[in-house]
């Protein structure tokens, strides 16, 4: 896996689930780092070029769904898997992060040990 696959960048207006993340995935070998909001998100994707992106929907200005769709609209982040981690779990709106570009959408509250195994998977790594 080259290196960039190591990268996730987490993005929550939520500081609490950015650091629970965080946490998890250096505890498994990942680089984080994170975002407050859609607008910094995107800087943020552009300037490091992450492996997975995992992405909340309600966000202050930004959605996550408008973040994801600008991220897949762009040539320089298309590629970047995006997982959608929302607390929004009703099939219309599963519907709605995946016609956004999202690869994965997961609802919380959420296992662990299957947010690994998901970016696992996305990654090629399983």
């Amino acid at each position: 896996m080259n290196n960039s696959g190591k990268k996730i960048l987490i993005v929550d207006d939520e500081k609490a689930i950015r650091l629970g993340l965080s946490k998890c995935l250096k505890a498994s070998g990942f680089e984080t780092f994170e975002a407050g909001n859609g607008n910094d998100a995107l800087l943020l994707a552009v300037e490091h070029l992450p492996g997975i992106i995992i992405l909340d929907v309600m966000m202050h200005g930004l959605s996550g769904l408008e973040v994801c769709r600008r991220l897949k609209q762009d040539a320089n982040t298309r590629d970047i898997k995006i997982i959608i981690l929302s607390a929004k779990g009703q099939l219309r709106e599963r519907e709605e992060g995946i016609e956004a570009g999202a690869d994965r959408y997961i609802t919380k509250p959420f296992d662990y040990r299957e947010l690994i195994k998901t970016i696992n998977q996305l990654l090629g790594v399983e």
